[in-house]
């Protein structure tokens, strides 16, 4: 069995990276140093094109980091749902999660449960950062103390 390579690797970064659902931007992951590459099509092209070259040229120094698909994303929302206590709200958020714009909906209902709000911040960020760490271990990475 091959021995996993350390990195120090800035965890919340790379839940950010994986949650950005925006087809505009790319992240990859250093796999000598951690460091997490963005590249986005908003920045000056002569840049983008450096990064790009860059990746292409040490292809196997970078791995791509997946994107949550707005079906995970989903699948989250109801997982999240099946926590609650308060019927009323569950009814809210299962009307709100039915159909387009159903994130935003799901946010909106939410801005009215500060409590609940802030446990639902918990609950994703937990997910994705279990989902980072299962991504480390798929492409055999691991972080410090691990």
């Amino acid at each position: 069995m091959d021995k996993k390579k350390v990195l120090n690797i800035e965890l919340d970064e790379l839940c950010e990276a994986m949650e950005s659902s925006s087809y505009e931007h790319e992240h990859y992951l250093n796999l000598e140093t951690g460091e997490i590459l963005f590249i986005s099509e908003y920045i000056d092209d002569g840049e983008r094109e450096k990064l790009r070259c860059q990746i292409e040229k040490n292809y196997e120094r970078y791995e791509p980091i997946p994107r949550t698909e707005s079906r995970q994303g989903h699948e989250d929302m109801v997982d999240f749902v099946a926590t609650l206590a308060d019927d009323h709200l569950v009814d809210l958020l299962v009307v709100a999660i039915s159909g387009r714009g159903a994130f935003r909906r799901f946010k909106d209902v939410l801005l009215n449960y500060p409590a609940e709000r802030e446990r639902w911040f918990r609950f994703k960020n937990d997910l994705m950062r279990q989902r980072a760490l299962e991504w480390l271990d798929d492409i055999d990475v691991s972080l410090p103390g691990e």
